[in-house]
C-alpha cells in the first residue's frame, strides 16, 4: 500500500471508534465512477437545504467503506503511512486490501453523512455492541469534482 498524489480506485481515512476493546485506525473507500456519480446526486439533494441551519447533515446507506485495524503484516502504522494527512488516494490491489486487519466487531448499517459544507464522513456500529466507528471529516464535493491531484 502506497500513498499516491493523483485519483486511485482508493481512498483511505483516518477512522476511530469509541470502543474500550477493540480498535479502529482507517477506512477505505472504493472509488468507482457509480459511487462518484452516486455522491454526486446526493451532494446536489442537500444544497437545497444550504440556508437551513438546523440541518447537520443527510445520512445515506453505503457500502463502499470498509474500516480496519493497523496491524503487524500490511500495515504497520496508518498514521505514519498518511504522513499526517486526514486522507489520501492510495495504490492497493484487491490482495493486499483482502489481507488487511479489521475490527473484531462486526460492523453494520454503514452511514455516509452528507454536510451542506460538501464534506462527509462515515460511520457505522458493531452489530451486538452498539459499538461507534467513524472517519474524519473529507472534502466529498472536491473528490467528485476534481479527483485529481488534490491534497490534505
Amino acid at each position: 500500500m502506497k500513498l499516491s498524489d493523483i485519483s486511485t480506485p482508493y481512498l483511505m481515512i483516518k477512522a476511530n471508534t469509541n470502543s474500550e476493546w477493540d480498535y479502529c485506525d482507517f477506512a477505505i473507500i472504493s472509488l468507482s465512477e457509480d459511487w462518484k456519480k452516486e455522491q454526486q446526486k446526493r451532494i446536489e439533494n442537500i444544497k437545497p437545504f444550504s440556508d437551513d441551519y438546523m440541518l447537520l447533515s443527510m445520512m445515506y446507506s453505503d457500502a463502499s467503506i470498509t474500516f480496519y485495524k493497523d496491524d503487524n503484516e500490511i500495515c504497520l502504522d496508518s498514521t505514519d503511512l498518511l504522513e499526517d494527512r486526514i486522507w489520501s488516494f492510495v495504490e492497493l490491489d484487491e490482495e493486499t486490501l483482502e489481507k488487511l486487519s479489521v475490527p473484531e466487531n462486526r460492523l453494520t448499517s454503514h452511514t455516509l453523512h452528507v454536510f451542506k459544507s460538501g464534506y462527509a464522513l462515515c460511520q457505522t456500529y458493531g452489530k451486538h455492541t452498539g459499538e461507534d466507528f467513524w472517519t474524519e471529516d473529507f472534502p466529498l464535493e472536491e473528490l467528485i469534482k476534481n479527483d485529481t491531484n488534490l491534497t490534505n
